[in-house]
């Protein structure tokens, strides 16, 4: 007597499948905000790391801060082209590499190993990722191949960026009576603002900000006193400056005004 295989009906597979479907539904999401939870708990860890390597930094040059140099982008940190407002070429011609500015000075004084505690691993574009810049290895060599044309066929300058935005304050500094940005960044430690960070997330346009979720916005800051605060507070994303940059208005002093307005409402 022969026996009859089991098998699944139509019906039975299809509710299999519906159960898969609405199971898969529920975890993705979860499984997306465990991941960026752990991303942003690394940024957090390496904002600290910065903020160590600072006062170490800044203890074996009598308290004074990094070299800034390019005023007017808080993130770029190695350059091949121009020259500063103080005269000094961002390009070591004698030793044929960039000069080193703001970060970058803690890696290339071995107070930070690694290149890549400079960069948030939730940065979403490729300007500021930390493969962006390791072709040549090490990092920060120049020229790099993505500045040559990056994934999308765009061409950009041949500078090193880092993966956050490094813009420290002066409590003293002259205000621009048109933006009310202070006219320049802090030289020393002493002056430094203790009450504004002066390090953040890359601040871009809204879209580009590396920890959102759906239409909420944060960023992790670093302060002087070297806490690092998550600030989610909607009202520091809802500032009427942001539809400045949104409409590609900011050039010149007014990026300045930017970062230091925006700075400014993030809270210790």
């Amino acid at each position: 007597m022969e026996t009859k295989k089991a098998g699944f009906t139509l019906v039975e597979l299809l509710v299999v499948i519906a159960v898969i479907a609405v199971l898969m539904s529920i975890l993705v999401p979860v499984l997306r905000k465990a991941r960026e939870g752990a991303k942003r708990s690394v940024c957090a860890n390496q904002c600290k790391q910065i903020g160590v390597a600072m006062n170490a930094y800044i203890t074996d040059y009598e308290g004074k801060l990094p070299w800034y140099g390019d005023e007017l982008h808080p993130y770029a940190v190695y350059r091949m082209d121009g020259m500063s407002e103080e005269g000094i070429s961002y390009w070591n011609t004698a030793a044929n590499k960039g000069v080193p500015m703001k970060l970058a000075c803690l890696y290339d004084g071995k107070y930070i190993g690694e290149g890549e505690v400079l960069y948030c691993p939730s940065n979403r574009m490729a300007l500021y990722k930390y493969k962006s810049y390791t072709k040549p290895k090490p990092w920060g060599s120049l020229p790099q191949d993505f500045n040559t044309k990056d994934e999308k066929g765009v061409v950009h300058n041949q500078w090193v960026r880092i993966g956050y935005t490094y813009y420290p304050t002066c409590r003293w500094s002259k205000k621009n009576i048109f933006t009310g940005a202070p006219f320049d960044t802090t030289k020393t430690w002493e002056l430094l603002d203790s009450r504004i960070p002066y390090m953040t997330d890359i601040i871009r346009k809204k879209k580009d900000l590396s920890h959102r979720d759906d239409k909420r916005y944060a960023v992790n800051a670093l302060f002087k006193d070297g806490h690092v605060t998550y600030c989610s507070d909607q009202t520091v994303f809802n500032d009427p400056v942001w539809y400045e940059l949104e409409a590609e208005q900011l050039d010149g002093e007014l990026r300045s005004k930017f970062y230091y307005r925006i700075f400014k409402l993030i809270r210790p």
